[in-house]
C-alpha cells in the first residue's frame, strides 16, 4: 500500500488519492489525519483538534511510522468527527424548528389578515396552498336545541324528573372532529306528566 506523503499528496490524482484516505500523518512534529478531498487540490485534515481544508501544494506531511501513533491519531480523529456529527445533526434539528416555528408564525399572520378582511378566503387558500402550509379550516361552534319525550314505565314523576336531570345528555359519538372537551349542553324545562 502507498504510504501518503507530500510528494503522493501532490502528484496522486484527486480519485487516486482519495483511495488512500482517511491517512495518518504527521505535520511537524504533531500527528494529523488527512481526511478526505474538498476539491481537486484541497483536502479536509484533522490536526490540532480542528479540521481544517488546506491546498495539497503548500501542505508538507510525513508517514507515521509507529502503528500505535497512528491508531491513536485515527482514533482522536474518529471521536472529532462524531463530535463535530453530534454538533451538526443538533444544529440542523434547531433550524429546522425554527423553520417550522417561522412558517406557522407566517401562516397565523396571513389568517389573522383574513379574518380581519384584508384578505379574501380565496388569496388566503391560494396563499396556503403555494408554500405547502396546513390550510385554513376554522373550527365552527354548532348551537343546537333538541326537543323530544319517553316514556317511563314505573318510579313516579319525581324519580324521571331527577334520572333526566341526572342522565340526560346529547350523545356526540358519531359526529366527526368534535373537541372532547368542547361540549356544553344544559337539561331545562323537564315537564313530567302521567300518560
Amino acid at each position: 500500500m502507498t504510504e501518503l506523503t507530500t510528494e503522493v499528496l501532490r502528484t496522486l490524482a484527486p480519485q487516486d488519492l482519495a483511495a488512500l484516505l482517511p491517512a495518518a500523518v504527521q505535520i511537524g512534529e504533531a500527528n494529523a489525519v488527512v481526511l478526505r478531498v474538498a476539491e481537486p487540490d484541497l483536502i479536509e485534515v484533522y490536526f490540532a483538534g480542528r479540521i481544517t481544508a488546506y491546498g495539497t501544494k503548500v501542505l508538507e506531511i510525513q508517514p507515521i511510522a509507529d502503528p500505535a501513533v497512528r491508531e491513536a491519531a485515527l482514533r482522536n480523529a474518529v471521536e472529532a468527527l462524531s463530535i463535530c456529527r453530534h454538533v451538526a445533526i443538533q444544529a440542523h434539528a434547531d433550524q429546522r424548528r425554527s423553520h417550522n416555528e417561522l412558517l406557522e408564525m407566517i401562516r397565523q399572520y396571513a389568517i389573522v389578515r383574513h379574518e380581519e378582511g384584508d384578505i379574501c378566503r380565496e388569496g388566503l387558500d391560494d396563499f396556503l396552498e403555494s408554500f405547502n402550509l396546513m390550510p385554513y379550516e376554522p373550527r365552527v361552534r354548532v348551537e343546537y336545541t333538541i326537543t323530544g319525550s319517553y316514556v317511563v314505565d314505573s318510579g313516579g314523576e319525581a324519580a324521571a324528573k331527577e334520572d333526566a336531570v341526572k342522565y340526560l345528555q346529547p350523545d356526540l359519538s358519531g359526529l366527526d372532529n368534535v373537541e372532547s372537551e368542547s361540549s356544553t349542553y344544559d337539561v331545562s324545562d323537564i315537564n313530567v306528566s302521567e300518560v
